[in-house]
């Protein structure tokens, strides 16, 4: 259907029209499995929305889908949890920063990226989503990608 309209044959959208499609909603979260958190980029977003915004972004530019995971403070806290390792976010600093975020209520969102190439692609599909503190955490590094 096309909405293009002038002043002079503007309609007013139907509500079937104004429904925007939703991500499945489950009453349990898929959380990530090993090797979460290290090998992921991490994203932290103020809105919800725009988290879900952003996977939708990185699903359309063919980030496997499975490899993608937004989540509410509490349920990255949990993911992140599932590993007792030392070397669970790499530092303690990059943890503490995480941590403060989802004790404010900030929602995540995790992405495996098939290469280390990949991670300018990503940076730039979140950034207009509002995602701040994007790291990749590798095994034994942390890479920046937005503050």
């Amino acid at each position: 259907m096309n909405y293009a309209a002038t002043l002079e044959t503007y309609e007013p959208l139907t509500l079937e029209e104004l429904v925007i499609e939703q991500l499945p909603v489950s009453t349990k979260p898929a959380l990530p499995t090993a090797p979460f958190p290290r090998k992921y980029v991490h994203s932290v977003f103020v809105d919800l929305q725009d988290a879900r915004q952003a996977a939708q972004a990185l699903r359309a530019a063919g980030f496997d889908e499975r490899h993608i995971h937004v989540m509410e403070s509490r349920d990255f806290v949990e993911a992140v949890s599932q590993d007792q390792s030392p070397f669970n976010i790499v530092t303690s600093m990059d943890y503490d920063v995480y941590m403060r975020e989802a004790n404010r209520g900030r929602s995540f969102l995790g992405v495996r990226p098939a290469s280390y190439a990949q991670l300018k692609q990503i940076r730039d599909l979140l950034a207009p989503h509002h995602a701040y503190l994007a790291k990749y955490i590798d095994t034994w590094t942390v890479t920046e990608l937005l503050r």
